[in-house]
């Protein structure tokens, strides 16, 4: 019988969820890190409530649990898309503090439980990091920062045989947007990706996963004219 526990950070909707789902199935209690409950009464399933953006409410979630964690997933995360001279600057801050900072403020404090374990920590990041865009100043700002954050966590970490791995995500279908969406990713298949990482021998381990859909929307445009319009 499994006895392991993840924690997840933004799991009652969307990716986190779909993730969260296939780790129950396995047979982990999963402990979820959320903004808002979703009062979903599930097996081996424990919600605290947690705006991770202050870190005075990711130590009150420590006080709840403070137990050894095999698998920690630094999963929550907003968008606010803006173009930088009009964007808020509350869409600014939020998106640093939610996305950056609540992601440091996690691993800053439960680094320790997952060392107990010798487990595994998965940050889930996305493409933007790389491909930017129009209007996406910060959210590919922070998912860029991210990724330096788990590339310093992994050689802080590589050697007390804890496996730091960054998912560089394509398109998800993690909301209804009633259009048809079936060619992304679905967020059970992120599961399944973060089940096959976390299993592999413990002497292997992915720092850096690029992950898509296998068929996209097509661009029409084929060859070279690609390139005229990157």
């Amino acid at each position: 019988m499994n006895n392991k526990t993840a924690l997840i950070t933004g799991c009652n909707r969307g990716l986190g969820e779909g993730i969260r789902n296939i780790l129950l199935k396995q047979g982990y209690t999963v402990i979820g890190l959320n903004r808002t409950l979703s009062n979903q009464k599930l097996k081996n399933y424990i919600e605290i409530k947690c705006d991770i953006s202050n870190s005075e409410n990711i130590e009150k979630a420590k006080e709840k649990f403070n137990k050894k964690i095999d698998l920690l997933i630094i999963n929550a995360g907003i968008r606010r898309f803006e173009k930088i001279e009009s964007m808020k600057k509350q869409d600014w801050e939020d998106s640093v503090n939610i996305n950056l900072n609540g992601a440091f403020y996690t691993l800053n404090s439960f680094i320790e439980n997952v060392k107990k374990s010798k487990g595994d920590i998965i940050i889930i990041g996305s493409h933007s990091e790389k491909y930017t865009f129009e209007e996406g100043g910060a959210y590919c700002s922070t998912k860029l920062a991210l990724r330096g954050m788990a590339e310093c966590l992994r050689e802080e970490l590589r050697y007390e045989d804890v496996r730091i791995s960054y998912l560089s995500l394509g398109s998800i279908k993690n909301r209804n947007h009633n259009i048809y969406e079936e060619w992304k990713l679905m967020p059970e298949e992120v599961g399944i990706t973060i089940l096959n990482i976390i299993n592999l021998p413990k002497r292997i381990f992915i720092p850096y996963l690029d992950i898509r859909p296998l068929q996209p929307l097509k661009d029409e445009k084929k060859g070279i004219e690609k390139l005229q319009y990157v």
